[in-house]
């Protein structure tokens, strides 16, 4: 079973983005909004994953590989590298 995490902002419309592409590919995921400690999220992230200064959301991770943002998920979708990443 594939466990997805995707920290989230209110009113990120590319949060909504890609938590609809997740559920259009009938994936299940955890939500962690962020509005009350993006910071501490970012710099948890940044650390955990050892990428440098994460400060945007969505930030999506997957059987803990770190994808990024929407944009990532989508380019993983569209080159089909996102089924390489899923169990």
């Amino acid at each position: 079973m594939n466990k997805i995490t995707i920290y989230t902002s209110t009113t990120c419309p590319y949060c909504v983005k890609a938590k609809r592409l997740l559920k259009m590919l009938n994936l299940d995921f955890e939500e962690i909004n962020c509005d009350d400690n993006f910071d501490e999220m970012c710099a948890n992230l940044s650390e955990k994953y050892n990428q440098p200064c994460i400060s945007t959301v969505p930030q999506i991770i997957i059987n803990d590989h770190y994808v990024g943002g929407y944009d990532d998920l989508e380019h993983l979708y569209k080159t089909k590298k996102l089924d390489e990443i899923l169990n």
